[in-house]
């Protein structure tokens, strides 16, 4: 069951930022593990959940394992996956264990899809507002908007995640959307978890990149973030939105890799 956010702690009394940005990935997942169609295993050594071949991903972070059981640990997670033949994302953090849970995650047949910047926002040093480009409207929304047509069974599924995320008691997560003369073109989601805010889910639509829209979409995540009492945001950044993110006042802490399990039928 997902539990409140921590109170939040004030930076400078040594709050540790770099543990905080895993520990609210894995709270993000328990928010996932809400939703009616998806298995939660919130379990002492590591936290996954399971939603078959549609959304949300099948995930798995945090891990506690030790030297010796970590290769086994990991294959009793595959196993409900390879029992469906369904892929298994996992996220490695700074505070997943062993230190070379990578040799195991490979032992198993993962492969690193990507290493990410594990990044934070002092929130107490924001410096002035940034203005969404002309003609765009930026705003806070209480249902969340799809920016593509609801066309697939797993756009439904998200669609649908979505709003009952955005409906849960208490209220831990906060959608904000970006548009253009009524027409959605981005978004943004901010999830209290942890001691922080984490930033998730930044997109904005081809045709309307590179004008400011994203920085304009975390600005406003972060202004709210810091308003409802938080001290510090975190995220994970590819190479391509590190620089993004340092414009509007990140920067990197750690490292955050993304390993992958695939589908069977994509291996045959």
């Amino acid at each position: 069951m997902l539990q409140a956010a921590a109170a939040p702690q004030n930076l400078e009394a040594g709050m540790d930022v770099s543990a905080a940005i895993e520990l609210n990935t894995a709270d993000w997942l328990r928010l996932k593990g809400v939703l009616p169609w998806v298995e939660l295993h919130d379990e002492p050594d590591v936290t996954w959940i399971f939603a078959g071949d549609t959304w949300p991903a099948n995930s798995a972070t945090l891990a506690n394992f030790s030297e010796v059981n970590a290769r086994h640990r990991i294959a009793e997670i595959l196993e409900r996956h390879l029992e469906h033949r369904t892929a298994c994302n996992w996220i490695v953090g700074a505070g997943s264990r062993p230190l070379d849970i990578g040799k195991h995650l490979k032992a198993n047949g993962f492969s690193c899809r990507i290493h990410c910047a594990g990044m934070a926002c002092d929130l107490h040093r924001l410096g002035a507002p940034l203005l969404a480009p002309a003609g765009v409207k930026v705003e806070l929304v209480e249902v969340p908007v799809s920016l593509v047509p609801v066309t697939t069974e797993r756009r439904r599924r998200r669609a649908e995640g979505r709003r009952l995320m955005a409906e849960h008691k208490p209220c831990v997560v906060w959608h904000f959307l970006a548009s253009v003369d009524g027409r959605p073109v981005g978004e943004t989601t901010m999830l209290e978890g942890s001691g922080v805010a984490g930033i998730y889910d930044v997109e904005v639509l081809e045709n309307f990149r590179r004008r400011g829209i994203g920085s304009a979409l975390v600005d406003a995540a972060l202004r709210h973030s810091k308003k409802i009492g938080y001290p510090a945001a975190v995220l994970g950044a590819t190479g391509m939105g590190s620089t993004m993110y340092a414009h509007v006042g990140f920067r990197e802490l750690s490292k955050l890799s993304f390993w992958k399990y695939g589908k069977m039928r994509q291996q045959q």
